[in-house]
């Protein structure tokens, strides 16, 4: 061997390495989306032939209730461009801001439902209210325990759907590996997909749908479900804000 070639720096693997780290997340995100969605198509056509029970609304609690009074239309998300809606705090306008006093009635109202919960153990209409101020508290990962907690037993929860798909839609925007936060994202839209067209959940996830295909580069089925959404509402300021988003082909 030449002096030459002896002074010559061995290949490096770690391109190799980075590339098969890539290639192995990408087949997770996108096994994992398809795992999901056809996990949601049986449940879709098993509840054809077998209605589910919709767990919603709140249990009828006095703690609950002036829980509820206290939050009512008070409680921004902090979702970002997200739209969310509950039974325990109604919906906050486009563009509310969550600030120390919201902070401090979330507070107030979590005492209140933590009481109201050691009366109504197993109640998963307290398991979902409680995770909604996880969720506005910025406290994610509990909020996502939570709702999986719900979902995971198999009890449909449209709210749980809509509350668990923002909360892994807002993980994603906080993930630095951009496949990690493409395979939240999918998982985010699989369960706004899921939410049950009959409860008042669905429209803000109609919403969340069309924002989150947008930026998961499907823009095809971001213009199908926000035309599908304009047809529910085209006059209220979220409808105006979706035009404003995905532009006048959304209409």
């Amino acid at each position: 061997m030449s002096p030459a070639t002896m002074s010559q720096p061995a290949p490096t693997i770690a391109p190799v390495t980075e590339i098969e780290r890539r290639l192995h997340w990408r087949v997770l995100a996108v096994g994992g989306f398809l795992a999901l969605m056809a996990t949601l198509a049986v449940i879709a056509a098993v509840s054809v032939l077998v209605p589910a029970r919709i767990v919603a609304g709140l249990p009828d609690d006095a703690d609950v209730a002036a829980a509820s009074a206290i939050l009512h239309a008070r409680l921004p998300m902090r979702a970002g461009a997200l739209r969310f809606h509950s039974a325990l705090a109604g919906e906050a306008p486009p563009g509310a801001v969550f600030g120390a006093g919201e902070a401090r009635l979330a507070e107030r109202a979590a005492l209140l439902l933590e009481r109201a919960h050691t009366r109504h153990r197993g109640d998963p209409r307290l398991e979902v209210a409680l995770a909604h101020l996880d969720l506005a508290r910025q406290r994610y990962a509990l909020a996502e325990r939570r709702y999986r907690a719900v979902t995971d037993r198999g009890v449909d929860s449209p709210e749980a759907r809509l509350g668990l798909g923002v909360t892994l839609a807002l993980q994603a925007d906080a993930e630095r590996d951009p496949l990690r936060a493409r395979a939240l994202r999918l998982e985010a839209i699989a369960q706004l997909v899921a939410v049950d067209p009959r409860d008042a959940a669905f429209e803000p996830a109609l919403y969340d749908r069309a924002l989150l295909l947008d930026g998961a580069d499907r823009r095809s089925e971001a213009l199908r479900v926000a035309r599908e959404y304009a047809a529910r509402d085209s006059v209220s300021p979220w409808a105006a804000r979706l035009r404003q988003e995905l532009g006048d082909a959304a209409d």
